[in-house]
């Protein structure tokens, strides 16, 4: 025993500050029990574990504790504890402490336990961490050698071949896991076979040795990032991705619980795992028992307090359960405005759900919950609480739906509408529909006359609503009425005087003594502009990577700037620019290797990568040859497929890059074929199409990704027979398709060269009113009175459509004359009268 009363006193004063504090009461708990206070001891351990989870530790030392009792505890009761102990944390060391325990039961005759007690520890043990590279090894070496001491009974038994294979079998699955004693568990089992002269079984334990090493291989360089405390978090995460492109869901699991481990009081890791047990899984008991784990972590997440409802609620248990839970999170993990309404609509919604499945009609309890948090977060968080209104249209809607409480979903709104969101449109307009659907239309005309003096945004909206309203509602004189209130707020808005922009301030001579000096010498002011593809720098080509050469020493007594060109200069025979060559439409994932595979001579290679990025390229690159000579024979490989995708190949020079190298005239010796399989090969075209004359070559059709596009190309040595597969009649038929074939004849490509051509047409087009897709609408050069003036003419233009009266003489006149279309003198006029 230790005197460590100071630091005992010390640890106390601390938890007077936080009284929560997980590690201050788990530090407590070590001391007390170094110290000797065991009653003290006792009664801190069965205060704290309510709240707070134990570490592996205080949970081994209170199980060591728990089994010297007198009288000795049951089986059952140390087991309980050690189930207790594992729901806190999922240690390895608890579990070991668990095997060997169990393994002392089946040896003690006090006991009426035997050796498949033990087993069955181990093999829970093994489904627990088993698959965990840090922690699996220390279970599987337990469970090995216990396995090969009961091994020894049977030597000299009929029984020992049968206990052998089955000692084989257990080495073999230990080595399909890749943990960090997979070479010890290998050297037991070399042993193993050695030893008891089981030569059948080394072949295979060597073949699964080697593919498992190679996984391993993999792990322990995640294992080096998690094991460094600043490379902790990336190394778990890119474990973590690792293994869940794995598939398998034994390691995705035990990925799953390696983070939580690691990171158990990381709300995200645990949500993450409780979200995989139940979209993936789809197991709702065990995603109750990972949320209930959860919660012991992070007492104080909303999130998981809110998963875990659902989760409760999908595993079935007992209401009384679930509002157990519920009770707990609304007092404890409401922290902000945004938490409570989420806990409270989660639950509002689930006492839904539980009320319709009762086959109840009494929604009462869920008005109680919706009122209760309305207030609660009123009070809590005063102005703040409902920042967007949406917890109070949910309330309204509920009580207009569900409780038919018109008169309280109108109070709502009003509260809604008082509050600051009187002044847009689509509240008012959801505040009608919902009376249109469970109200009145007189309740609803009164929404909208409020929202004619009210509404600042998207006005025209409240007009539309408001004229179709009384369409569809109204009677004539009703929709005359409204039509002429929406006419008078057009006016009154259209007359409003508008707000003046502020003037810029002019330039002082300060600022004119600085612009004169950045632009000295005839220099431009250049601003940097981001690039539109989001920072991508495209790499240059090996001449622009070379010094500039300086620039000339002579005077110039010219005062313009001298000119720039930014043409790019052609390759000299000889240099490395004559060299290089431009491959593009390539994989993302495509490497140097690949390319150096598919093209010989290669020196060097530039990918196009984005900036502040060295892990993924652009999908093109620069390849510089060794000689002129491995270019050329580089050129000829164009559309050589890189990782399924056709590789494009071009010389390093913009005008002869890769475009479309086939002809567009007709061609009378070439047949198109279309409706051809996608699996089809070009020996099978050319057996196919060979019986009407020799064929020079197969062209099969693919998009730029190398998937085909179902056509090909069958060119002949003759005229005659392409002429003779087109007229033949015969019906062709490649892998249960039928083909159509015709004479080669495809349509004339754009010149990407001369984008100018047919700029006059489409000018003269838009000029005639036709569409300007993708560039932005015309000006319209209306005056300022005739524009004010719009509202009025479109809503007298409806009446006149609604009431259908006829048209005078005269007003057919006046619209005629108005639809003529003005002179410019008669329009220059028309600005001098106003």
């Amino acid at each position: 025993m230790e005197d460590l009363d100071e630091s005992i006193q010390k640890v106390k004063d601390q938890m007077k500050e936080d009284d929560r504090d997980v590690n201050l009461a788990n530090q407590l708990l070590v001391l007390l029990r170094k110290n000797g206070d065991f009653p003290e001891l006792e009664q801190k351990r069965k205060r704290f574990v309510e709240w707070a989870p134990l570490t592996p530790l205080n949970w081994i030392n209170w199980i060591e504790d728990f089994r010297k009792q007198e009288p000795e505890p049951s089986v059952e009761d140390v087991e309980k504890m050690f189930e207790r102990a594992i729901f806190d944390e999922n240690d390895v060391t608890i579990w070991a402490e668990r095997v060997m325990y169990s393994y002392k039961c089946a040896h003690d005759e006090r006991s009426d336990k035997d050796f498949e007690y033990c087993r069955d520890t181990c093999e829970k043990a093994l489904t627990a961490i088993g698959n965990r590279y840090d922690a699996g090894g220390h279970i599987w070496m337990l469970f090995l050698g216990y396995e090969l001491k009961h091994f020894r009974k049977y030597i000299n038994s009929s029984e020992f071949q049968q206990q052998a294979d089955q000692v084989a079998h257990l080495f073999k699955r230990a080595l399909r896991c890749p943990t960090d004693q997979l070479e010890e568990i290998y050297s037991q089992s070399e042993q193993f076979c050695s030893d008891y002269q089981q030569d059948s079984h080394v072949t295979e334990l060597k073949k699964l040795y080697d593919a498992t090493m190679r996984q391993k291989e993999q792990l322990a360089k995640f294992q080096i990032l998690i094991d460094n405390h600043e490379t902790k978090k990336m190394g778990l995460k890119q474990f973590f991705e690792h293994e869940k492109k794995s598939g398998m869901p034994a390691r995705v699991q035990m990925a799953h619980e390696r983070m939580v481990a690691e990171l158990s009081d990381d709300e995200d890791a645990w949500c993450a795992y409780g979200a995989w047990t139940e979209y993936e899984l789809k197991l709702p008991q065990i995603s109750v028992e990972i949320y209930e784990r959860a919660l012991r972590h992070c007492p104080y997440s909303y999130v998981l307090h809110q998963q875990t409802l659902l989760a409760l609620e999908r595993a079935q248990k007992p209401d009384e359960v679930i509002d157990r839970l519920w009770a707990k999170a609304k007092n404890n993990v409401i922290n902000a405005a945004e938490e409570g309404r989420g806990l409270y609509r989660t639950y509002a919604f689930l006492l839904r759900r539980r009320i319709f499945l009762a086959g109840s009609k009494d929604f009462s309890p869920m008005a109680e919950v919706f009122d209760e948090g309305a207030a609660i977060l009123k009070e809590w968080f005063t102005m703040a609480w409902d920042p967007n209104a949406e917890y109070r249209q949910m309330q309204a809607y509920f009580y207009a739906s569900l409780m038919k409480d018109m008169d309280k979903c109108r109070k709502i709104w009003n509260d809604i509408l008082a509050s600051g969101f009187g002044r847009f449109a689509g509240k008012w307009l959801e505040a009608v529909r919902i009376e249109r659907q469970f109200g009145d239309k007189e309740n609803a005309r009164r929404f909208l006359n409020k929202a004619l003096n009210s509404v600042s945004d998207n006005i025209n909206e409240i007009y539309l609503y408001y004229v179709q309203f009384e369409r569809e509602e109204g009677t004539l004189s009703e929709l005359d009425q409204v039509l002429e209130k929406v006419n008078a707020q057009a006016s009154h808005r259209a007359n409003r005087p508008q707000k003046k922009l502020p003037e810029k301030p002019y330039p002082s001579e300060k600022d004119n003594k600085d612009l004169k000096k950045r632009t000295a010498g005839g220099e431009p002011i250049v601003k940097k502009v981001k690039s539109a593809d989001g920072g991508f720098k495209a790499p240059l080509p090996p001449t622009a990577l070379k010094k500039p050469t300086p620039p000339s020493t002579q005077t110039t007594t010219s005062s313009t700037a001298p000119s720039v060109s930014f043409s790019t200069p052609k390759s000299q025979p000889g240099t490395e620019d004559a060299r290089t060559i431009f491959v593009s439409n390539l994989d993302f994932t495509t490497t140097e290797d690949d390319i150096r595979q598919a093209i010989q001579g290669v020196t060097s290679i530039r990918f196009a990568r984005k900036a502040h990025t060295d892990e993924t390229h652009r999908g093109f690159a620069y390849v510089v040859m060794e000689n002129e000579e491995k270019t050329r024979i580089a050129l000829q490989k164009d559309r050589v497929p890189v990782k399924g995708r056709p590789m494009f190949i071009s010389a390093n020079d913009p005008e002869k890059r890769v475009g479309f190298k086939f002809s567009t005239g007709l061609e009378k010796a070439k047949i198109f074929v279309r409706n051809v399989h996608f699996q089809a090969t070009d020996e099978e075209l050319l057996a196919l199409f060979s019986k009407f004359g020799p064929v020079k070559s197969v062209r099969r059709v693919t998009h730029r990704d190398g998937k085909p596009k179902g056509v090909a190309f069958i060119d002949f040595e003759s005229e005659s027979s392409a002429q003779q597969c087109v007229a033949s009649g015969d019906k062709l038929v490649l892998r249960e398709r039928d083909l159509e074939v015709a004479i080669s004849n495809p349509p004339a490509k754009k010149d990407k060269h001369h984008p100018h051509v047919g700029f006059a047409e489409k000018v003269a087009s838009e000029e005639d009113g036709g569409p300007r897709k993708g560039h932005a609408a015309k000006l319209q050069l209306v005056p300022r009175a005739i524009a004010a003036k719009a509202p009025q003419i479109t809503a007298r233009m409806d009446a006149m459509d609604v009431s259908e009266k006829p048209a005078s003489s005269k007003a057919s006149t006046s619209s005629t004359s108005a639809s003529k279309p003005m002179s410019n003198d008669q329009f220059r006029q028309m600005f001098m009268r106003n």
